[in-house]
């Protein structure tokens, strides 16, 4: 357990430097020279050299290094257990005097300001235009993308002290502002809603696929009804532009699908995907649908559809061709798949059957849309759509930016702020232009205004809506919604029962889902999940609909940790997570049926539990071939228990992974820890790394590690597949933790984390969430904010929700 020394922030007096660093000196004096000096002297070899140090605080590499050893004095690592242990008294009084005046030169540095001016992040910027003007949510993704990444700093992109402002940004803030303006000021004619009808059955470009002409290669077989596909094919035969069907407006549309399961004994799964073509064929990168088919099932879609975009389709669960267990029968693929051969007409595999689709849009509930007669208020619109003004048209320009602008700005307008927007439309009316091209000005002006595009408030204590903004940053990613703001108008929010009530609610807001997916794509890393593809030939079972169910799992279990408020030894171990069939049979669970992603309770000898266990994790710790204990170790220190690693030392060669399976990864570490300052590290970041070796690179539970089988196998006509793998070398999961306690599995080294590191775990994810609610990164004055709800909630757990509730109550929260 941490000595950290509970104290109230002392009150800064203005005493000289020199002073300060003599009474530092004179404090800890005694166990410097009594227990330091003998390592971390003039002529010691240890690269700390605390003789020369200086007790200069307000220096920041001072202040850094005396912070370590703060650190590495309080956690019990210093002096070494080997060494002569000084008397408990004297380390007491340094850690005390140590404490008391690296606070004092935090605040002193940062004075009255922790937080710099903030500015939104892409997604924030983002979700806030979807929530100001009514966007569909399907083009905030594509609105964000337009704008820089924050660069990685290995912190939250929201830390204001990470963040820039660059001529790039101000282009990019521009173009998406006025993209989406063009979403919502679209006025006039309805587009017409139409109805596409595809009968497969009857397709003439499948007929002409399923004989060999074309790219198809006749992988497709018809039948009575339907034609079946048995690969991955729909980049190029099953789109819906290759039936004629092209979509000629942006928006909603409703699909629906008939089809079925063909040769199969076992359910199968219906892949829908959208996407746009290139090089004629669709480029499918967005996984819309999966559906289980055991008989005939029509299934229902409403993507938001742009011109150019396709649905397509893929089967899943299918029989694996590269399986060494499949029975071909008699079929054999052909020598020359160019000639017209109806390649799969004896096929013996299973597939899926597709019947028909229909396609209709776009749909639109009034027209104007909603979201447009909300911005143009006062406005009316006559029976075609087309705007009709009913007074003088600055002053409708002057109504819409006086309702708009205090909610883009999150707070009342200040004196002339109205009028400085609203009359950058003059000089276009006064030219005759349109009302809308001169309103769009005045528009785009507060789209990318300061008091948009950053949280600005004063140094000091929040005001009302100050703190509301952020609050709603904080757990919706976004601005402020009416109920919020009307409480910080009537000054109700700074009452803790009230901002207690607003904390609830937007929990319980499916709005929180955004906090719970940004948090935990970042602090999780589970961003990086597509960062590497698996080898197909080492994990064929790899697929969309796998990886869609496992960024799901996590986002569903952080989520459920709020919602059920349930503690944070959750995160190392836990007897329940969030499944559908396809992950459940990946993790060997029995008893799930269909797509959909549910609460599950796990089988007591299941081997998972917990964050560590979940295949995204495991996926995002390994590079898609090999496993190595190393990253995931790393993990395990810097993103659950918060004990970042130091990087390797200079020249020191990285371990190259060995797919023929002769040596494993154990054996390579064991040479390179040979070297004494690998060895120092490595014992405490191999044995978490250890523990997960029982789980392949996209996690699936193991006892071998697989082996490549060499090279890509000729399957006739120039085409090849993946040689089967092979069984490899046994899997040795056990370690010793630093500590100096066995484990021989991840059950037991689970165990260990939950006797010895939940407050801790604890301590990491309250930190964590600090950073994010504030955009500030924990500096040393603010860890007694959280130790104080460390102490709070040691008796109960340390429960995920009410650790929010208490950060939301900080002080540190409560101001900049």
């Amino acid at each position: 357990m941490r000595r950290r020394l509970l104290m109230m922030v002392p009150v800064l007096v203005l005493v000289s430097n020199t002073s300060l660093a003599q009474s530092l000196e004179a404090d800890l004096a005694p166990l410097i020279e009594g227990s330091c000096l003998k390592c971390h002297g003039t002529r010691t070899v240890t690269p700390l050299n605390l003789a020369g140090l200086g007790f200069d605080l307000a220096d920041h590499e001072t202040f850094r290094t005396w912070e370590r050893v703060h650190d590495r004095l309080e956690q019990g690592e210093m002096p070494p257990a080997t060494a002569p242990q000084p008397d408990a008294v004297v380390v007491e009084t340094a850690l005390a005097a140590l404490d008391r005046a690296l606070v004092d030169a935090n605040l002193e540095a940062r004075r009255e300001q922790r937080t710099p001016l903030r500015r939104l992040t892409r997604l924030e910027y983002a979700y806030t235009l979807q929530d100001l003007l009514g966007l569909d949510e399907a083009i905030t993704s594509e609105l964000a993308e337009t704008i820089p990444a924050e660069p990685d700093s290995g912190s939250f992109d929201l830390v204001a002290a990470h963040q820039s402002m660059s001529s790039l940004h101000i282009r990019s803030y521009l173009e998406v502002a006025d993209r989406a303006l063009d979403t919502v000021l679209r006025v006039g004619t309805s587009p017409p809603t139409d109805t596409y009808y595809i009968d497969y059955a009857n397709s003439q470009y499948l007929l002409g696929i399923s004989r060999g002409k074309g790219l198809g290669l006749g992988v497709i077989k018809q039948l009575d009804d339907a034609y079946a596909m048995f690969f991955d094919v729909g980049t190029y035969v099953f789109h819906s532009l290759t039936e004629g069907v092209a979509i000629p407006y942006p928006g909603r549309y409703r699909v629906t699908v008939d089809a079925y399961p063909h040769q199969a004994d076992s359910p199968l799964t219906l892949m829908v995907y959208q996407g746009r073509i290139a090089n004629s064929a669709a480029s499918l990168d967005n996984l819309i649908g999966s559906f289980d088919l055991e008989g005939l099932r029509t299934v229902e879609l409403t993507p938001f559809l742009r011109p150019g975009d396709v649905v397509s389709f893929a089967p899943g669960g299918v029989t694996d061709r590269n399986d060494p267990a499949f029975d071909a029968g008699d079929w054999s693929p052909p020598e020359d798949p160019f000639e017209g051969m109806g390649g799969m007409k004896d096929y013996p595999g299973s597939g899926v059957a597709l019947k028909s689709m229909t396609i209709e849009g776009p749909l639109f509930e009034t027209w104007p849309r909603n979201n447009t007669r909300q911005l143009l208020t006062g406005v009316e619109f006559n029976e075609d759509g087309e705007i009709e003004l009913t007074k003088d048209p600055y002053a409708h320009v002057v109504d819409i930016i006086a309702a708009l602008a205090p909610r883009a700005f999150r707070r009342p307008l200040k004196a002339g702020e109205l009028e400085a927007y609203a009359s950058l439309a003059q000089p276009l009316l006064q030219e005759g232009r349109s009302f809308l091209e001169a309103l769009r000005v005045s528009l785009r002006a507060v789209l990318s205004a300061p008091p948009f595009l950053y949280q600005t408030s004063e140094p000091g204590s929040f005001d009302e809506f100050s703190l509301a903004t952020r609050l709603s940053y904080f757990l919706w990613r976004s601005m402020p919604d009416a109920e919020l703001f009307d409480v910080a108008r009537q000054s109700l929010l700074s009452d803790p029962e009230v901002l207690a009530e607003q904390v609830n609610r937007m929990l319980d807001d499916p709005k929180a889902e955004r906090f719970v997916n940004d948090f935990a794509g970042q602090a999780f890393r589970l961003y990086e999940l597509n960062a590497t593809g698996p080898d197909p030939g080492l994990y064929p079972e790899y697929d969309d609909v796998l990886a869609t169910a496992m960024l799901r799992e996590t986002e569903l279990f952080v989520a459920e940790l709020l919602v059920a408020n349930e503690r944070m030894d959750s995160l190392i171990d836990a007897d329940f997570t969030f499944l559908n069939r396809r992950l459940a049979e990946h993790y060997g669970v029995p008893g799930v049926v269909g797509q959909e992603m549910r609460r599950v309770s796990l089988p007591t000898e299941s081997p998972r539990g917990g964050l560590l266990t979940q295949a995204s994790i495991l996926k995002i710790t390994a590079n898609g071939t090999t496993t190595s204990p190393v990253p995931r170790g790393n993990f395990v220190l810097s993103h659950l228990l918060g004990q970042e690693p130091p990087p390797p030392p200079p020249g020191i060669p990285g371990l190259e992974p060995d797919t023929r399976g002769t040596t494993t990864i154990r054996e390579q570490l064991d040479a390179h820890r040979t070297n004494a300052v690998c060895a120092s590290c490595h014992r405490k970041i191999d044995p978490p790394g250890f523990a997960l070796e029982a789980f392949d690179p996209i996690g699936g539970y193991r006892t071998r590690y697989r082996a490549s089988g060499g090279p890509d196998i000729p399957t006739g006509g120039g085409f090849t597949r993946p040689a089967p793998y092979t069984e490899g070398l046994p899997v040795d999961s056990s370690g010793v933790t630093p500590e100096g306690e066995p484990f021989a599995s991840i059950r037991d080294y689970k165990h260990l984390l939950l006797q010895r590191e939940v407050e801790q775990v604890a301590r990491h994810i309250t930190s964590a969430l600090l950073v994010f609610a504030t955009g500030a990164e924990i500096e040393f004055a603010d860890r007694d904010t959280v130790e104080r709800i460390i102490e709070q909630e040691r008796d109960h757990g340390f429960p995920v929700r009410t650790i929010v509730h208490h950060i939301v109550q900080s002080d540190l929260f409560k101001s900049r």
